[in-house]
């Protein structure tokens, strides 16, 4: 008899229950959820207040410049200008700028002060506006252009400790007449100054637009005492003329001044579409790109050439910020001279890798130095007779 042999017993353990979570632990991880989200969500939206300062644009100059009243040219070669871009910064930002070598962090308080926003981009449009009349009348001077100037007097920057004008003059004041002879411009009150000699007393009409208050007037800010003096008054100060310390064989009052409520009347009609650009730093661009519209050779000699630096109305170059970035942005568009500001040179160049960066203090030495590359001074008219605006 055979018997069927019957499979050994398999024993097979019941898979456990799913756990539940409790109400608490549910709650827990959805809140945690929300919290992560809301984590993300703020390190990309929230803004902190840092800015950003990152490399910007570079672009040519001459196709932003139109002419009218005199021929321009085509030439090869491209004066650029070149711009910082600036974003207020969310926390993932700031953390990306931490790591990122061409990026730089600055406070609100140091870029704009007590400034709001409004008035900050006001301030920087009006800074853009009057970089390019500057532009415009160092181009037409340097061309031979005679430029008609208005101004409404001489008015008071800064007054120098133990000079005559201590104490009778201060910042505000705006210097309208000199021994009964009007004055418009600044300069016309150098040349009256001048044309006296040391120990000469002299009769000034002073009107004040601006009263500073008595506390400002400290050791640091104004070692000179304050002058007796109304908001929106008029005056008469009589004073002796000092020496000047270089040459006692000239007059010396004492202080600084520029021209109030400076006007040109341009005898040619220059625009310069600068978009929403603000700021000075692109003053010597537009001066020397309206240069290489308005001749026919290639002030840049052919090469794509990139430019930062204010513009005086005395043709010096001055300081400008974000020099690191905007090396950076020069060489990301394939630019192949660049000049700066002589006090910024050693910062520009520790970012240069092979870039040629020359250092300039005003127009006569940016035209020379392209002059080394066959443009500027060798392919412009003989300089005029310089003529001076206060």
């Amino acid at each position: 008899m055979t018997t069927d042999q019957l499979a050994p017993e398999q024993h097979a353990e019941e898979p456990p229950p799913p756990r539940r979570w409790s109400r608490r632990a549910r709650w827990l991880t959805v809140i945690g959820a929300i919290v992560v989200v809301g984590l993300v969500t703020a390190s990309l939206v929230v803004q902190l207040p840092y800015y950003t300062l990152s490399p910007g644009s570079s672009r040519a100059t001459e196709p932003l410049i139109t002419v009218n009243g005199a021929p321009t040219y085509e030439s090869d070669g491209n004066v650029d200008f070149l711009t910082v871009s600036l974003r207020q910064a969310t926390p993932i930002e700031l953390l990306a700028a931490w790591i990122n070598p061409a990026v730089d962090v600055k406070s609100r308080e140091d870029l704009f002060g007590d400034q709001s926003d409004s008035e900050n981009r006001q301030a920087n449009l009006q800074m853009m506006a009057e970089s390019k009349d500057s532009a415009t009348y160092q181009a037409l001077n340097r061309l031979g252009y005679q430029i008609p100037t208005s101004g409404s007097g001489a008015q008071v920057a800064t007054v120098a400790q133990d000079s005559p004008a201590c104490g009778e003059l201060a910042p505000g004041d705006v210097v309208t007449a000199l021994d009964g002879k009007a004055v418009a411009l600044s300069s016309d009150l150098v040349a009256d100054i001048g044309a006296n000699a040391p120990g000469t007393t002299v009769s000034m009409q002073v009107s004040t637009v601006n009263l500073p208050g008595i506390d400002t007037y400290d050791a640091q800010d104004n070692p000179c005492p304050a002058p007796d003096r109304e908001p929106g008054g008029n005056r008469t100060v009589d004073l002796a003329l000092g020496a000047r310390p270089d040459d006692p064989s000239k007059a010396f009052l004492g202080v600084s001044t520029f021209t109030k409520d400076l006007s040109f009347d341009f005898p040619v009609d220059v625009s310069i579409d600068s978009g929403r650009v603000g700021g000075p730093s692109a003053g010597l661009a537009f001066t020397l790109g309206l240069l290489d519209v308005m001749t026919p050779g290639s002030i840049t000699g052919g090469l794509k050439i990139a430019t930062t630096g204010t513009m005086g109305l005395d043709g010096k170059v001055g300081p400008i910020g974000g020099v690191h970035q905007k090396v950076v942005a020069a060489k990301r568009e394939g630019v192949e001279l660049m000049l700066v500001p002589s006090s910024e040179l050693d910062e520009a160049r520790k970012y240069a890798d092979g870039l040629r960066i020359e250092g300039v203090d005003d127009l006569d030495q940016a035209l020379a130095v392209l002059a080394t590359v066959g443009g500027g001074d060798a392919v412009l008219p003989p300089e005029p007779a310089p003529s001076t605006v206060g």
